[in-house]
């Protein structure tokens, strides 16, 4: 019935719902407007992802699983503005386990595992006569290895029997003669087996610092970590160290309650040895570490060590004269330990020696020597587990760097990679050299120099042709061989010494620019910055898995291998690198208030790192110990972009990956981040800032996000954020 005919009047939609109706309505509507609302939001906090969301995203196999592996990385929960290392790695963190062999699992850690097993592939393999001779080497090296009972039979027989002919290691020998005890002496008679140790001092070949077309013999302090032993017994790791070289001792025969006083003595003469060792941060002037002197000079500046008999003995069979100038690289320590050492008892040195000498050689040594270097390693780095024995094998095999290097190419390395990664390079170091025509605070004259070091700056990719002729690499192992049945101890000192035999004649040797041998270190998973020929190497095992693959977009390998290569061009203009002219010759090329400029940028940086404190160890960073790092991380990620910017000018936008609604300006930072990912113990993460000179992964990448503008543009993140502040710090 017509409800105006019958007379009454009609009720309206909203008055025929009941009260339950009406709240249901209600909260629709205010959740609807709170979707429109968040949605807004998200358009205008990402305006690059409309675009993205609009057009199809890339399907291809690689673009999966790209997208598949980001994912399985990122916590979306986190607001990229906010903390985009969280952003980027929050489930890895979460979610990793570190394996009870391991301190830490990270993207380069993966990497080099996988590259170990190709290896290892390779190695377990039988030795046949057809074989070339570098691969019979390094088969041999890795199966005497892995000769345990060998080992176990006969590891500390021999070790005794090798300590009684050198005069034994006073800890377990009840007649000991301190009268016949001379250091140098046992130099000598170690060199000649093949333990080729300086124990008190370093002793290399270099590339002279002011001439870097010819090398010098250099003397310098020892290789130590000087800022743990520092801190005395205070210090954990330096307790466990103690506690390690009792047991040891033991082992050998010692009496516990004699090793622990004896050891003791030892950790006490570390502790005083660190105490005069020159920190790294005070040796950043490198012009200070050049003080050429003669033999003769030397000899009358430090009158209480043999000189020329040490240099010699170190060298033979290259031999020197009183008249050939070496290069003393840090005067005051040798100054302090001319003064220290004849203050030692005699019996303090020699088991100092002893003890280096042991702890360096337990891959040789029975399972019980393993155990105890693991009760230290799980003190000291939260190690729970032994390295797996075949991974300390492919270490040893590795030593034969040529010709495992060579192995790796020709069966795992796809050749045309190499030329592929070219042009990202030459992207990257073309933005550095535009950037550089941009700056603002260098004056011409300066600017001049580092453009033409820029421009002159050389780099070599994938792996040296050379590896893959044959008769190359079996030349250089020539006189060589190796017995896969022999102690491996042995095979360790005749490998040493072969390759003392060609590390001595580098000094008669003329430099090559470049030299092949060098660069022969492709199965590395990491990449360098030289100096003193101004290049730089990104060896071939590093061009592959998250770094680096040519079938997927571009932005991807920009951030991730781009970053790594803009780092090591920067490294050339850090506060090390900048010292060196284009020739890689140490030659101070900048004007005054320009220098000045520098180092005010630089200590931005030393201030901000310096400012941070992880609060899991109660540490903070070391700003100045890391300051070339740090520098490098923040310049080449910013030519890092620039080179994709570059990329862009000549090829279209790429599509979006996958579950992924972020722009391809976005997944650059996001595809950097990634290879930062990483998990550490508590005991390794303190290690690594006592010791490291990079920060913790965290830092490498909240550090230099924030100090860009372009990170902060592409992700929207309002000025004042955390990850997008007021006040950055810029050097480049």
């Amino acid at each position: 019935m017509d409800e105006s005919l019958s007379g009454k009047k009609k009720s309206s939609w909203w008055e025929k719902r009941t009260r339950y109706e009406k709240c249901l309505i209600v909260l629709t509507g205010l959740c609807i407007i709170v979707i429109i609302y968040l949605a807004s939001n998200l358009l205008m906090r990402f305006p690059a992802s409309t675009e993205h969301l609009k057009k199809d995203v890339c399907m291809t196999e690689k673009c999966i699983r790209s997208a598949s592996s980001i994912l399985e990385k990122m916590d979306r929960t986190v607001d990229p503005c906010d903390d985009f290392y969280k952003f980027a790695c929050g489930n890895f963190v979460e979610k990793q386990i570190i394996p009870d062999h391991k301190t830490m699992v990270s993207s380069f850690g993966e990497t080099s595992d996988k590259v170990s097993l190709q290896l290892l592939k390779v190695f377990e393999e039988d030795i046949h006569e057809k074989d070339p001779h570098s691969l019979r080497l390094v088969k041999s090296i890795y199966k005497s290895c892995m000769n345990t009972s060998q080992i176990e039979n006969e590891g500390l027989s021999f070790m005794k029997r090798e300590f009684r002919d050198l005069g034994g290691w006073p800890v377990i020998e009840p007649n000991w003669n301190e009268k016949t005890f001379d250091w140098k002496n046992l130099l000598f008679r170690l060199k000649r087996i093949g333990w080729r140790r300086t124990f008190f001092l370093s002793m290399f070949i270099d590339t002279d610092l002011k001439n870097s077309s010819k090398r010098i013999f250099t003397i310098s302090q020892p290789c130590m970590p000087y800022d743990r032993y520092k801190k005395g017994f205070n210090d954990t790791a330096v307790k466990a160290g103690y506690e390690y070289l009792v047991e040891l001792a033991v082992l050998f025969g010692a009496d516990r309650t004699a090793a622990r006083a004896e050891m003791r003595e030892v950790v006490e003469f570390q502790i005083e040895l660190a105490k005069m060792i020159i920190p790294y941060e005070e040796r950043k002037n490198v012009s200070l570490s050049y003080n050429p002197v003669t033999i003769r000079e030397l000899q009358r500046n430090f009158t209480t060590i043999p000189w020329l008999k040490l240099i010699n003995n170190y060298l033979s069979p290259i031999m020197l004269t009183s008249d050939t100038v070496v290069n003393v690289a840090v005067p005051t320590f040798l100054e302090r330990l001319e003064n220290f050492l004849p203050t030692v008892k005699k019996r303090v040195l020699a088991n100092y020696m002893f003890t280096r000498l042991v702890v360096a050689s337990t891959t040789h040594l029975p399972e019980e020597f393993r155990k105890k270097d693991l009760d230290f390693v799980r003190t000291v780095y939260g190690q729970k587990e032994a390295t797996p024995r075949w991974k300390e094998c492919i270490w040893q095999a590795n030593r034969l760097h040529i010709a495992v290097s060579s192995i790796y190419v020709k069966k795992y390395v796809n050749k045309t990679t190499k030329y592929r990664v070219a042009e990202l390079t030459i992207d990257i170091k073309s933005s550095f050299i535009e950037t550089l025509k941009k700056i603002g605070w260098m004056d011409k004259k300066t600017k001049k120099h580092a453009l033409q070091k820029a421009e002159k700056m050389s780099s070599f990719i994938g792996y040296p042709d050379e590896l893959l002729d044959v008769n190359k690499v079996e030349d250089y192992y020539r006189g060589l061989e190796v017995d896969p049945k022999q102690y491996s101890l042995r095979v360790s000192f005749n490998i040493s010494n072969f390759a003392h035999m060609k590390y001595v004649q580098l000094l008669r040797e003329p430099v090559l620019k470049p030299d092949w041998r060098d660069q022969a270190y492709s199965h590395f998973v990491n990449a360098f910055y030289d100096q003193t020929t101004n290049s730089i190497e990104l060896p071939a095992a590093i061009l592959q898995d998250s770094f680096f693959d040519p079938d997927r977009p571009q932005y991807m390998n920009y951030g991730a291998i781009g970053g790594v290569i803009g780092h090591e061009i920067t490294h050339g203009f850090d506060d090390i690198g900048r010292q060196y002219d284009k020739d890689g010759n140490v030659i101070d090329w900048w004007e005054p208030e320009t220098n000045k400029t520098f180092a005010s940028k630089s200590q931005c940086l030393v201030e901000q790192y310096g400012n941070y404190t992880i609060p899991e160890i109660e540490m903070s960073l070391n700003g100045v110990k890391n300051l070339g790092e740090n520098i490098a991380d923040n310049g080449g990620i910013k030519i890092a972009y620039r080179g994709y910017m570059k990329w862009l000018e000549r090829n279209k936008v790429e599509l979006g990956l996958p579950g992924l609604p972020y722009s391809p300006r976005q997944l650059f930072w996001i595809s950097s981040a990634i290879n930062f990912c990483s998990k550490y113990k508590k005991e390794r993460l303190k290690q690594l800032v006592t010791l490291g000179h990079h920060a913790p992964n965290y830092f490498r990448v909240v550090v230099p996000f924030m100090n860009s503008d372009h990170f902060g543009r592409d992700f929207n993140c309002p000025l004042g954020s955390p990850m997008n502040p007021k006040y950055k710090c810029r050097v480049w």
